[in-house]
């Protein structure tokens, strides 16, 4: 057996850290101890969406519904415009869905051989309701060209960390 595309092991590895999976987040040395000890007691369940037309994962508790779309580079800025424009047309599919559901989905951006938090969290600039709202003021918006693509520039993105405090 091969070993899996880089993607899959991406979306594995934020898959385990967001259910608490104990193994994993004792690897992790850029989560502090209290932070894992509250995603232990208090997991998402994370199902695996992936799909031609969908997010990668979702994650689910009692008080958020979340839907992720995982990326990874070595680049520090990801160009949804380039790699066949399919980046770029699933984002505008998402943000077809956001009008008519006010969902919100993540972006989480992995940036390849880096030390400390390799992820960062972005999403859509939209009109967000409920808890979401609430949410959207600390997440950062991709950005847009002037052409109208999306982009994610690693720096401008929310440390997983950071996000990890907020949600637990």
């Amino acid at each position: 057996m091969g070993a899996a595309p880089n993607g899959s092991v991406y979306e594995r590895e934020l898959k385990l850290i967001l259910s608490g999976n104990e193994e994993k987040l004792g690897k992790t040395g850029w989560i502090r101890e209290e932070v894992k000890d509250r995603i232990k007691s208090k997991p998402f369940l994370v199902v695996r969406a992936a799909g031609s037309h969908g997010f990668d994962i979702i994650i689910l508790r009692h008080d958020l519904s979340i839907p992720i779309e995982i990326k990874s580079s070595k680049e520090k800025i990801l160009n949804f415009s380039s790699s066949s424009n399919r980046s770029q047309e699933q984002a505008e599919e998402y943000v077809e869905m956001i009008s008519k559901t006010k969902v919100m989905p993540l972006y989480a951006y992995r940036l390849k051989n880096v030390n400390g938090d390799p992820w960062r969290i972005f999403t859509f600039d939209s009109e967000y309701e409920g808890r979401y709202r609430m949410f959207a003021k600390i997440v950062p918006k991709l950005d847009v060209t002037k052409g109208g693509a999306f982009s994610m520039k690693w720096e401008k993105g929310l440390q997983l960390t950071s996000l990890l405090e907020y949600l637990f």
